[in-house]
């Protein structure tokens, strides 16, 4: 197994998602590409007349590049799933929103009510309420429903609430899945705990999953259920995941490029593992590429460090003699952590969150009892509060010092001490990031070193053209290394940068972004 990055695979990853937040960013505040925008009031269907009106009867859209806006605190009831074919959708919270918009499914005559969406093409929502429980109580299945092949959703600073199944199900192959800033919560029911996933992919391949700064709780499976379909890139930063019950919480399946790094998850697949049962429960499955994948895709990578896994106590007391605690990792997992040497940055803390949720030892002993009508997860006490105290080894637990979960809950930002930082030689190899970004002409990229390296940088476009190269330079292994870019012939945009580290066993590459204004 290699520890390193596929270059082409991941700048491809980060080009794609560049892209689609470099339109949403420009969306909601500067009208550079001169889009139209809907503003559309609250109401029953009315959300859906926008939309469908903007449609022609020979089936064109009246203006592809349009974004509809939503007030802040509005309710919109859905008359019906939003359902669009071969075009990017976008929604938006007006800007400087208190409160999200609430879209929720309306009732008909008949009693009956749909999903919110069913995208079969691009589809972008920002600072929204989306729930599955329409206007009567009742419950629909899979908020999210993708049904076309190389589709790329984008959700940023939404919560998606209440569901029967799942927050995303995919029908389609290759399709991209960006979820940063926001809420998965409630899904499924203690009744059927083998539903309640956060994305299902019902075993088709996954392009991109891009999980990041995220919470994610009471969900009565698991966050992520792979069906044995490829996934090409996964990268899972930065999130808050509680009360994730059933089966393994983090089913990867065979992932080719995998990243899961700083992530708080608190008593995950807590229903435990049945040592007389066929399945072993973890909470981090990765299975490996078969030879014929590798062929196609290349050496599979997945980087596992700086997370905190716990199960509470009360839970583990919950088990029956026949059950144990879920072990973090399955096999193949394990082996990366191994290989990596990362066991000692991750984490078994036990944490008291602000006003975090209940403990769902209550569910486990029901479960076991196979209780008829078992209790719900508790939600009592929403909206719910996962920060925590700084005294926490978590607090500064995450990869760059930072605290570990979504940074959401601590401010939204990584808070560190430079002072603090360790000086002595790192043991990985990091990319920290450009100062200053945006910046003119000149910017300094930042990265630790873990042993003598020759590093060189290249430049690209957002649309992948590449613009500058940086020659090779051989540099010591330390801290806070850092090159400087001098951008004075490129320019104003958002720009990809990589960093390729070449020691004498390894080459290591990281991607990020930067903006150059002029």
């Amino acid at each position: 197994m290699k520890s390193m990055i596929d270059t082409t695979t991941v700048l491809r990853k980060v080009v794609m998602y560049v892209c689609t937040m470099f339109l949403l960013v420009f969306v909601t505040n500067i009208n550079v590409f001169a889009q139209r925008t809907v503003t559309v009031e609250q109401g029953v269907g009315t959300l859906n007349e926008a939309i469908t009106s903007d449609t022609t009867a020979t089936g064109a859209r009246v203006d592809s590049n349009t974004v509809y806006v939503l007030s802040s605190g509005g309710t919109y009831l859905l008359d019906g799933s939003i359902e669009h074919r071969g075009y990017h959708l976008t929604i938006v919270a007006e800007d400087g929103a208190t409160e999200r918009p609430k879209l929720i499914p309306a009732v008909d005559d008949g009693g009956a009510s749909d999903r919110p969406f069913r995208p079969r093409g691009d589809l972008t929502l920002k600072g929204l309420y989306i729930t599955n429980e329409d206007e009567l109580g009742g419950i629909n299945t899979r908020i999210i429903r993708i049904s076309e092949n190389e589709v790329t959703i984008s959700i940023d600073d939404c919560h998606l609430d209440k569901d029967g199944q799942a927050g995303f199900r995919v029908d389609g192959d290759n399709v991209n899945i960006f979820l940063t800033n926001s809420i998965l919560s409630n899904i499924g029911s203690t009744s059927s705990p083998d539903n309640g996933r956060g994305v299902d992919d019902r075993g088709n391949p996954i392009d991109t999953l891009w999980f990041e700064n995220n919470t994610f709780y009471n969900l009565t499976s698991q966050v992520l259920r792979d069906g044995g379909g490829t996934i090409s890139y996964a990268y899972i930063n930065q999130n808050t995941a509680v009360n994730i019950g059933k089966n393994t919480a983090f089913e990867f399946g065979p992932t080719v490029n995998g990243v899961f790094t700083n992530n708080m998850v608190y008593n995950a697949s807590f229903f435990g593992n049945n040592t007389n049962g066929d399945e072993q429960i973890t909470v981090i499955g990765l299975d490996s590429l078969t030879t014929e994948e590798t062929s196609e895709f290349g050496a599979q990578s997945f980087l596992l460090n700086n997370n905190n896994f716990y199960t509470s106590t009360d839970v583990v007391d919950a088990y029956p003699d026949s059950v144990e605690a879920a072990d973090t990792y399955n096999a193949t997992a394990l082996a990366y952590v191994t290989e990596q040497g990362s066991a000692s940055t991750n984490l078994n803390e036990e944490i008291t969150f602000t006003t975090g949720t209940a403990s769902p030892a209550n569910v486990v002993t029901q479960f076991w009892s196979n209780a008829e009508t078992p209790d719900e997860f508790p939600t009592s006490g929403e909206p719910f509060d996962f920060g925590y105290v700084s005294t926490a080894a978590s607090f500064t637990g995450g990869d760059d010092g930072q605290q570990i979960g979504s940074l959401i809950w601590h401010g939204g930002i990584t808070i560190s001490n430079e002072e603090d930082l360790i000086k002595d030689t790192p043991n990985s190899f990091v990319l920290k990031g450009n100062y200053p970004n945006p910046f003119n002409p000149t910017t300094n990229i930042s990265f630790d070193l873990e042993s003598p390296s020759t590093v060189s940088i290249e430049v690209f476009s957002i649309i992948g053209q590449k613009v500058m190269t940086i020659p090779a330079q051989r540099m010591s292994a330390g801290a806070n290394q850092s090159i400087m870019l001098d951008a004075s012939g490129l320019s104003s945009g958002m720009y990809i940068y990589r960093v390729k580290a070449v020691t004498a066993n390894n080459t290591f590459v990281n991607t990020s972004r930067m903006t150059l204004i002029k």
